[in-house]
């Protein structure tokens, strides 16, 4: 009989618990959180892999950051799923369970502790801390990132086991070897070693994982912390230890060891360098002046306790965690509890080496996220967790196993208290990923557990309540962010939008006036305000309105079609222009390949404006044809009735509202 080993079966149970709790995702839609700008609203991923997605994905800074793996990876799952969003889900779930499973392979090969990797992995892909990352389409990044940050650590780890035992290298004086290359300071020469292939790997996983997410961009220093253990390479009492010469010292073999990190610390602050230039660009980043670096430092210190205390006791998770007030006494707890642990840590280092790496890879990976850089309006998320919680639960599963090994009974204490722990894990994940269904769920769950005053969470609210056309909730909500932060731009504008559903047109024009004071560069809110301007009778306003948005944005097909249709058939000759209206028609139907019934029959008002009355009475028929096709009656009769008016050589003209 076929005996399957026991990783096989490790590695099975670990995705059927990550399929048990994460299965109900398939069935969720996109949320209105980020969702819209990285899939199902982005003109870009909408279109699939293209060659134009390619170079687009490469060459932008969307949503304030330059990962062009993510952008790639949403345009493959609308490739094969179109705007299914189970699909989508599924992929980031298939990732989560790559990584588990990856992390479990990982920590076997480097410890040899088979149960004590298992249990790692089993919180990692277990874990409520995790669901944000993992039930949430936009959060790609850092599930891909992940198996990238992984699969390096992997091909490192067999190079540094590899060159343990190599007995090529020199022992000589004079030489000096780091990552694949030797160099050979004895006189007149200098001689380099071909790449390594482990080594070689790992860089491109590396890189890979930077074009994901550029948060992995402290992984040269977990690389020094695995150096440290279990690889043993800088004492030379691992498995993977450096060869011994006769020279060797622990200052010497460090000097090696980062010396072999310097292409990977090299990627790293070019990916620096890229994303501090996107996040300025698109104004992520916070001046000193709104947030001081005194501030800053404090929220730092506050939330890596916070961290520790919501992977202990994981309630209370939130997709948006508000600023939370920075009282001195709390600070210096805080602090208390860090320099406690890190205290700790020092003095075991050498009989619990574990416990150093454990801690510092927790502390050290978090720091690109923790806020000394301010990115955002959040204090803290969930989602920064992902990685660096792994060296917490390295740092305990070894030390408790360590601690009770001296037990009688501790094998069976120790499977009792790591099932209890997992089955509580399995709970409340299960639980916390069922916030995730909709929009709505999301945000009222997220102002339960935080406050009343999170006020992202009440626009996000708000505007999910807009979408099922319950707009007298959502002016509510709305109100309530304006009263914590009176300049919130997508409060307003959703004030403003939730006043317009209501037929309150005056108001819902204020409204959109105020917003674009907040943010004048915002298409959106000057198409809006055109709509309304129009509708009203305001023909010349409205006109100036869409002419800023086809300013921010030139491709708007819509403002492009009402623009042309107002230059065309308003009912005041003064603002009509027939070659403008041509133009900017014309330019509509281009983008649309000529298959819309409504830009074309806007096109057909145009020509006849401009007097190419032969051109707009062919458009009209096309118009027509197209509307028929469509199953669009009252657009089709209405080019009809225009097509008769073209053949009699008039232009058809709005009548005016007042």
């Amino acid at each position: 009989m076929l005996k399957i080993p026991i990783t096989w079966w490790i590695s099975i149970f670990l995705v059927l618990g990550i399929a048990a709790v994460y299965w109900p995702v398939i069935g969720y839609g996109f949320t209105g959180f980020d969702d819209p700008d990285y899939v199902w609203a982005n003109p870009h991923v909408a279109a699939g892999l293209s060659w134009p997605g390619l170079v687009w994905a490469f060459t932008t800074f969307a949503a304030d950051n330059w990962h062009p793996l993510t952008w790639l990876s949403h345009m493959l799952d609308v490739q094969l799923y179109g705007m299914h969003a189970g699909g989508h889900h599924a992929t980031n779930v298939l990732f989560h369970a790559a990584n588990t499973v990856l992390l479990f392979l990982l920590l076997k090969r480097l410890t040899g502790a088979t149960w004590r990797s298992a249990f790692v992995a089993a919180l990692f892909g277990w874990h409520p801390l995790h669901v944000e990352s993992v039930a949430w389409v936009a959060e790609r990044k850092d599930v891909l990132s992940t198996f990238f940050f992984l699969l390096t650590l992997g091909a490192y780890v067999r190079y540094a086991q590899r060159r343990s035992t190599d007995p090529t290298l020199d022992s000589g004086p004079w030489t000096l070897n780091f990552g694949p290359w030797t160099l050979n300071f004895e006189p007149w020469t200098l001689n380099f070693e071909p790449w390594t292939l482990n080594y070689s790997v790992a860089l491109l996983f590396f890189a890979l994982g930077l074009l994901s997410k550029p948060m992995l961009v402290t992984l040269p220093f977990v690389l020094l912390l695995l150096d440290y253990w279990p690889l043993g390479r800088v004492t030379n009492d691992g498995r993977a230890a450096l060869p011994r010469r006769r020279t060797d010292t622990t200052k010497w073999r460090l000097t090696r060891l980062l010396l072999e990190k310097l292409p990977f610390f090299a990627l790293s602050a070019a990916s620096c360098v890229i994303t501090t230039v996107a996040q300025a660009q698109g104004g992520a980043i916070k001046a000193m002046s709104v947030c001081p670096f005194d501030l800053r430092v404090q929220n730092a210190i506050i939330s890596y306790v916070i961290y520790l205390e919501k992977m202990f006791w994981p309630t209370s998770l939130a997709v948006f965690y508000p600023c939370f007030p920075l009282d001195p006494d709390t600070m210096a707890t805080a602090a208390f509890v860090l320099l406690l642990i890190s205290g700790g840590v020092i003095i075991l280092f050498r009989r619990r080496p574990y416990l150093a790496v454990g801690w510092l890879w927790f502390f050290g990976t978090l720091i690109p996220v923790i806020g000394l850089v301010q990115v955002g309006g959040q204090s803290m998320a969930d989602r920064y967790t992902y990685v660096p919680l792994i060296g917490i639960f390295i740092a305990i599963t070894w030390g408790v196993g360590d601690i009770l090994s001296g037990w009688r009974y501790h094998r069976v204490l120790l499977a009792i208290a790591g099932a209890a722990v997992l089955g509580i894990c399995l709970t409340l994940t299960a639980g916390q990923v069922r916030t995730w269904q909709n929009t709505e769920t999301l945000a009222r769950h997220a102002l339960v557990v935080t406050s009343s005053n999170n006020g992202n969470m009440q626009v996000l609210l708000g505007q999910a309540l807009i979408d099922q056309g319950r707009d007298d909730e959502a002016s509510q909500y709305f109100a309530d962010a304006l009263s914590i932060r009176a300049n919130d731009y997508l409060a307003q504008e959703g004030l403003a939008m939730a006043r317009a559903d209501q037929g309150k047109t005056r108001e819902a024009i204020e409204a959109y006036r105020v917003a674009i004071e907040l943010r004048p560069f915002e298409a959106r809110s000057h198409f809006m305000l055109g709509n309304l301007l129009s509708q009203q009778g305001n023909v010349a306003e409205a006109i100036a309105e869409y002419r800023i948005t086809l300013q921010l944005e030139p491709n708007h097909l819509i403002a492009l079609n009402d623009l042309a249709w107002l230059l065309a058939t308003a009912p005041d000759a003064r603002v009509r222009d027939g070659a403008e209206a041509v133009r900017l028609a014309e330019k509509a139907c281009q983008l649309t390949g000529y298959r819309g019934s409504s830009f074309v029959g806007t096109l057909a008002a145009a020509y006849a404006e401009a007097g190419r009355f032969d051109d707009a009475v062919k458009t009209a028929q096309q118009a027509v044809a197209l509307g028929t096709a469509e199953k669009k009656a009252a657009l089709a009769d209405k080019n009809r009735k225009l097509l008769e008016l073209y053949r009699a050589q008039k232009a058809y003209h709005e009548p005016a509202l007042h």
